[in-house]
């Protein structure tokens, strides 16, 4: 009796089976993917710089009658001549663009002066700080303190709309859309919202 035998046909032991080749195309196109989100958020950074220095420009511009909203100082209630001299120093350093300086001097001012009714805006300018520096989480961590010690402040929008690009650096897209989005329900009336307008449709 004659038995015959099918030869069995196999993949080379070095090629890839077609299943192998799909599922590197498709890593392949995440990584792709990733590249372009990358770029985008890098480009959408640039973006907010730029607004954010245009935006410092014209508020430090001499022209202006009024003072600007980056600079304003809360009404004197007491405060002691040095705890004042040295908020002022902080502020200074910041308009300055010396934010490590003003970063450390802010430290101290909050550290030496805690029961001072300046301690909410120490704490939002060095989340100011710490945005400059590209620390974005501690950012977050210090404007979120201000917000809720400070829920009716003129500066609550800025300290907002700082949050939201703190969550572009970070690549939270979808939280910074809902940040934006509360700036554009609540402060209709703000400095900022035509900047935070700009920004919510960049990114939406």
């Amino acid at each position: 009796m004659l038995v015959f035998i099918t030869p069995v046909t196999t993949c080379a032991k070095n090629e890839p089976s077609a299943s192998e080749i799909n599922l590197q195309k498709q890593i392949d196109n995440i990584k792709k993917s990733e590249l372009q989100l990358h770029n985008y958020i890098m480009n959408l950074q640039n973006e907010i710089y730029i607004i954010r220095d245009q935006i410092e420009l014209i508020s430090n511009s001499p022209l202006l009658n009024k003072q600007s909203f980056h600079t304003k100082t809360p009404q004197n209630d007491g405060r002691s001549l040095k705890e004042k001299e040295l908020y002022d120093l902080c502020i200074k350093m910041f308009n300055d663009h010396k934010y490590i300086e003003s970063k450390n001097h802010l430290a101290n001012f909050i550290d030496v002066y805690n029961n001072s009714s300046l301690i909410p805006y120490a704490i939002f300018y060095y989340g100011k700080c710490n945005y400059k520096l590209g620390r974005f989480k501690e950012s977050i961590d210090q404007l979120t303190i201000f917000i809720k010690e400070k829920s009716d402040n003129e500066h609550v929008p800025e300290a907002m709309l700082l949050i939201a690009e703190n969550q572009i650096a970070l690549n939270n897209i979808s939280d910074a859309t809902k940040t934006l989005r509360k700036i554009l329900k609540n402060h209709k009336n703000s400095d900022i919202y035509g900047t935070a307008q700009k920004l919510f449709n960049m990114i939406k």
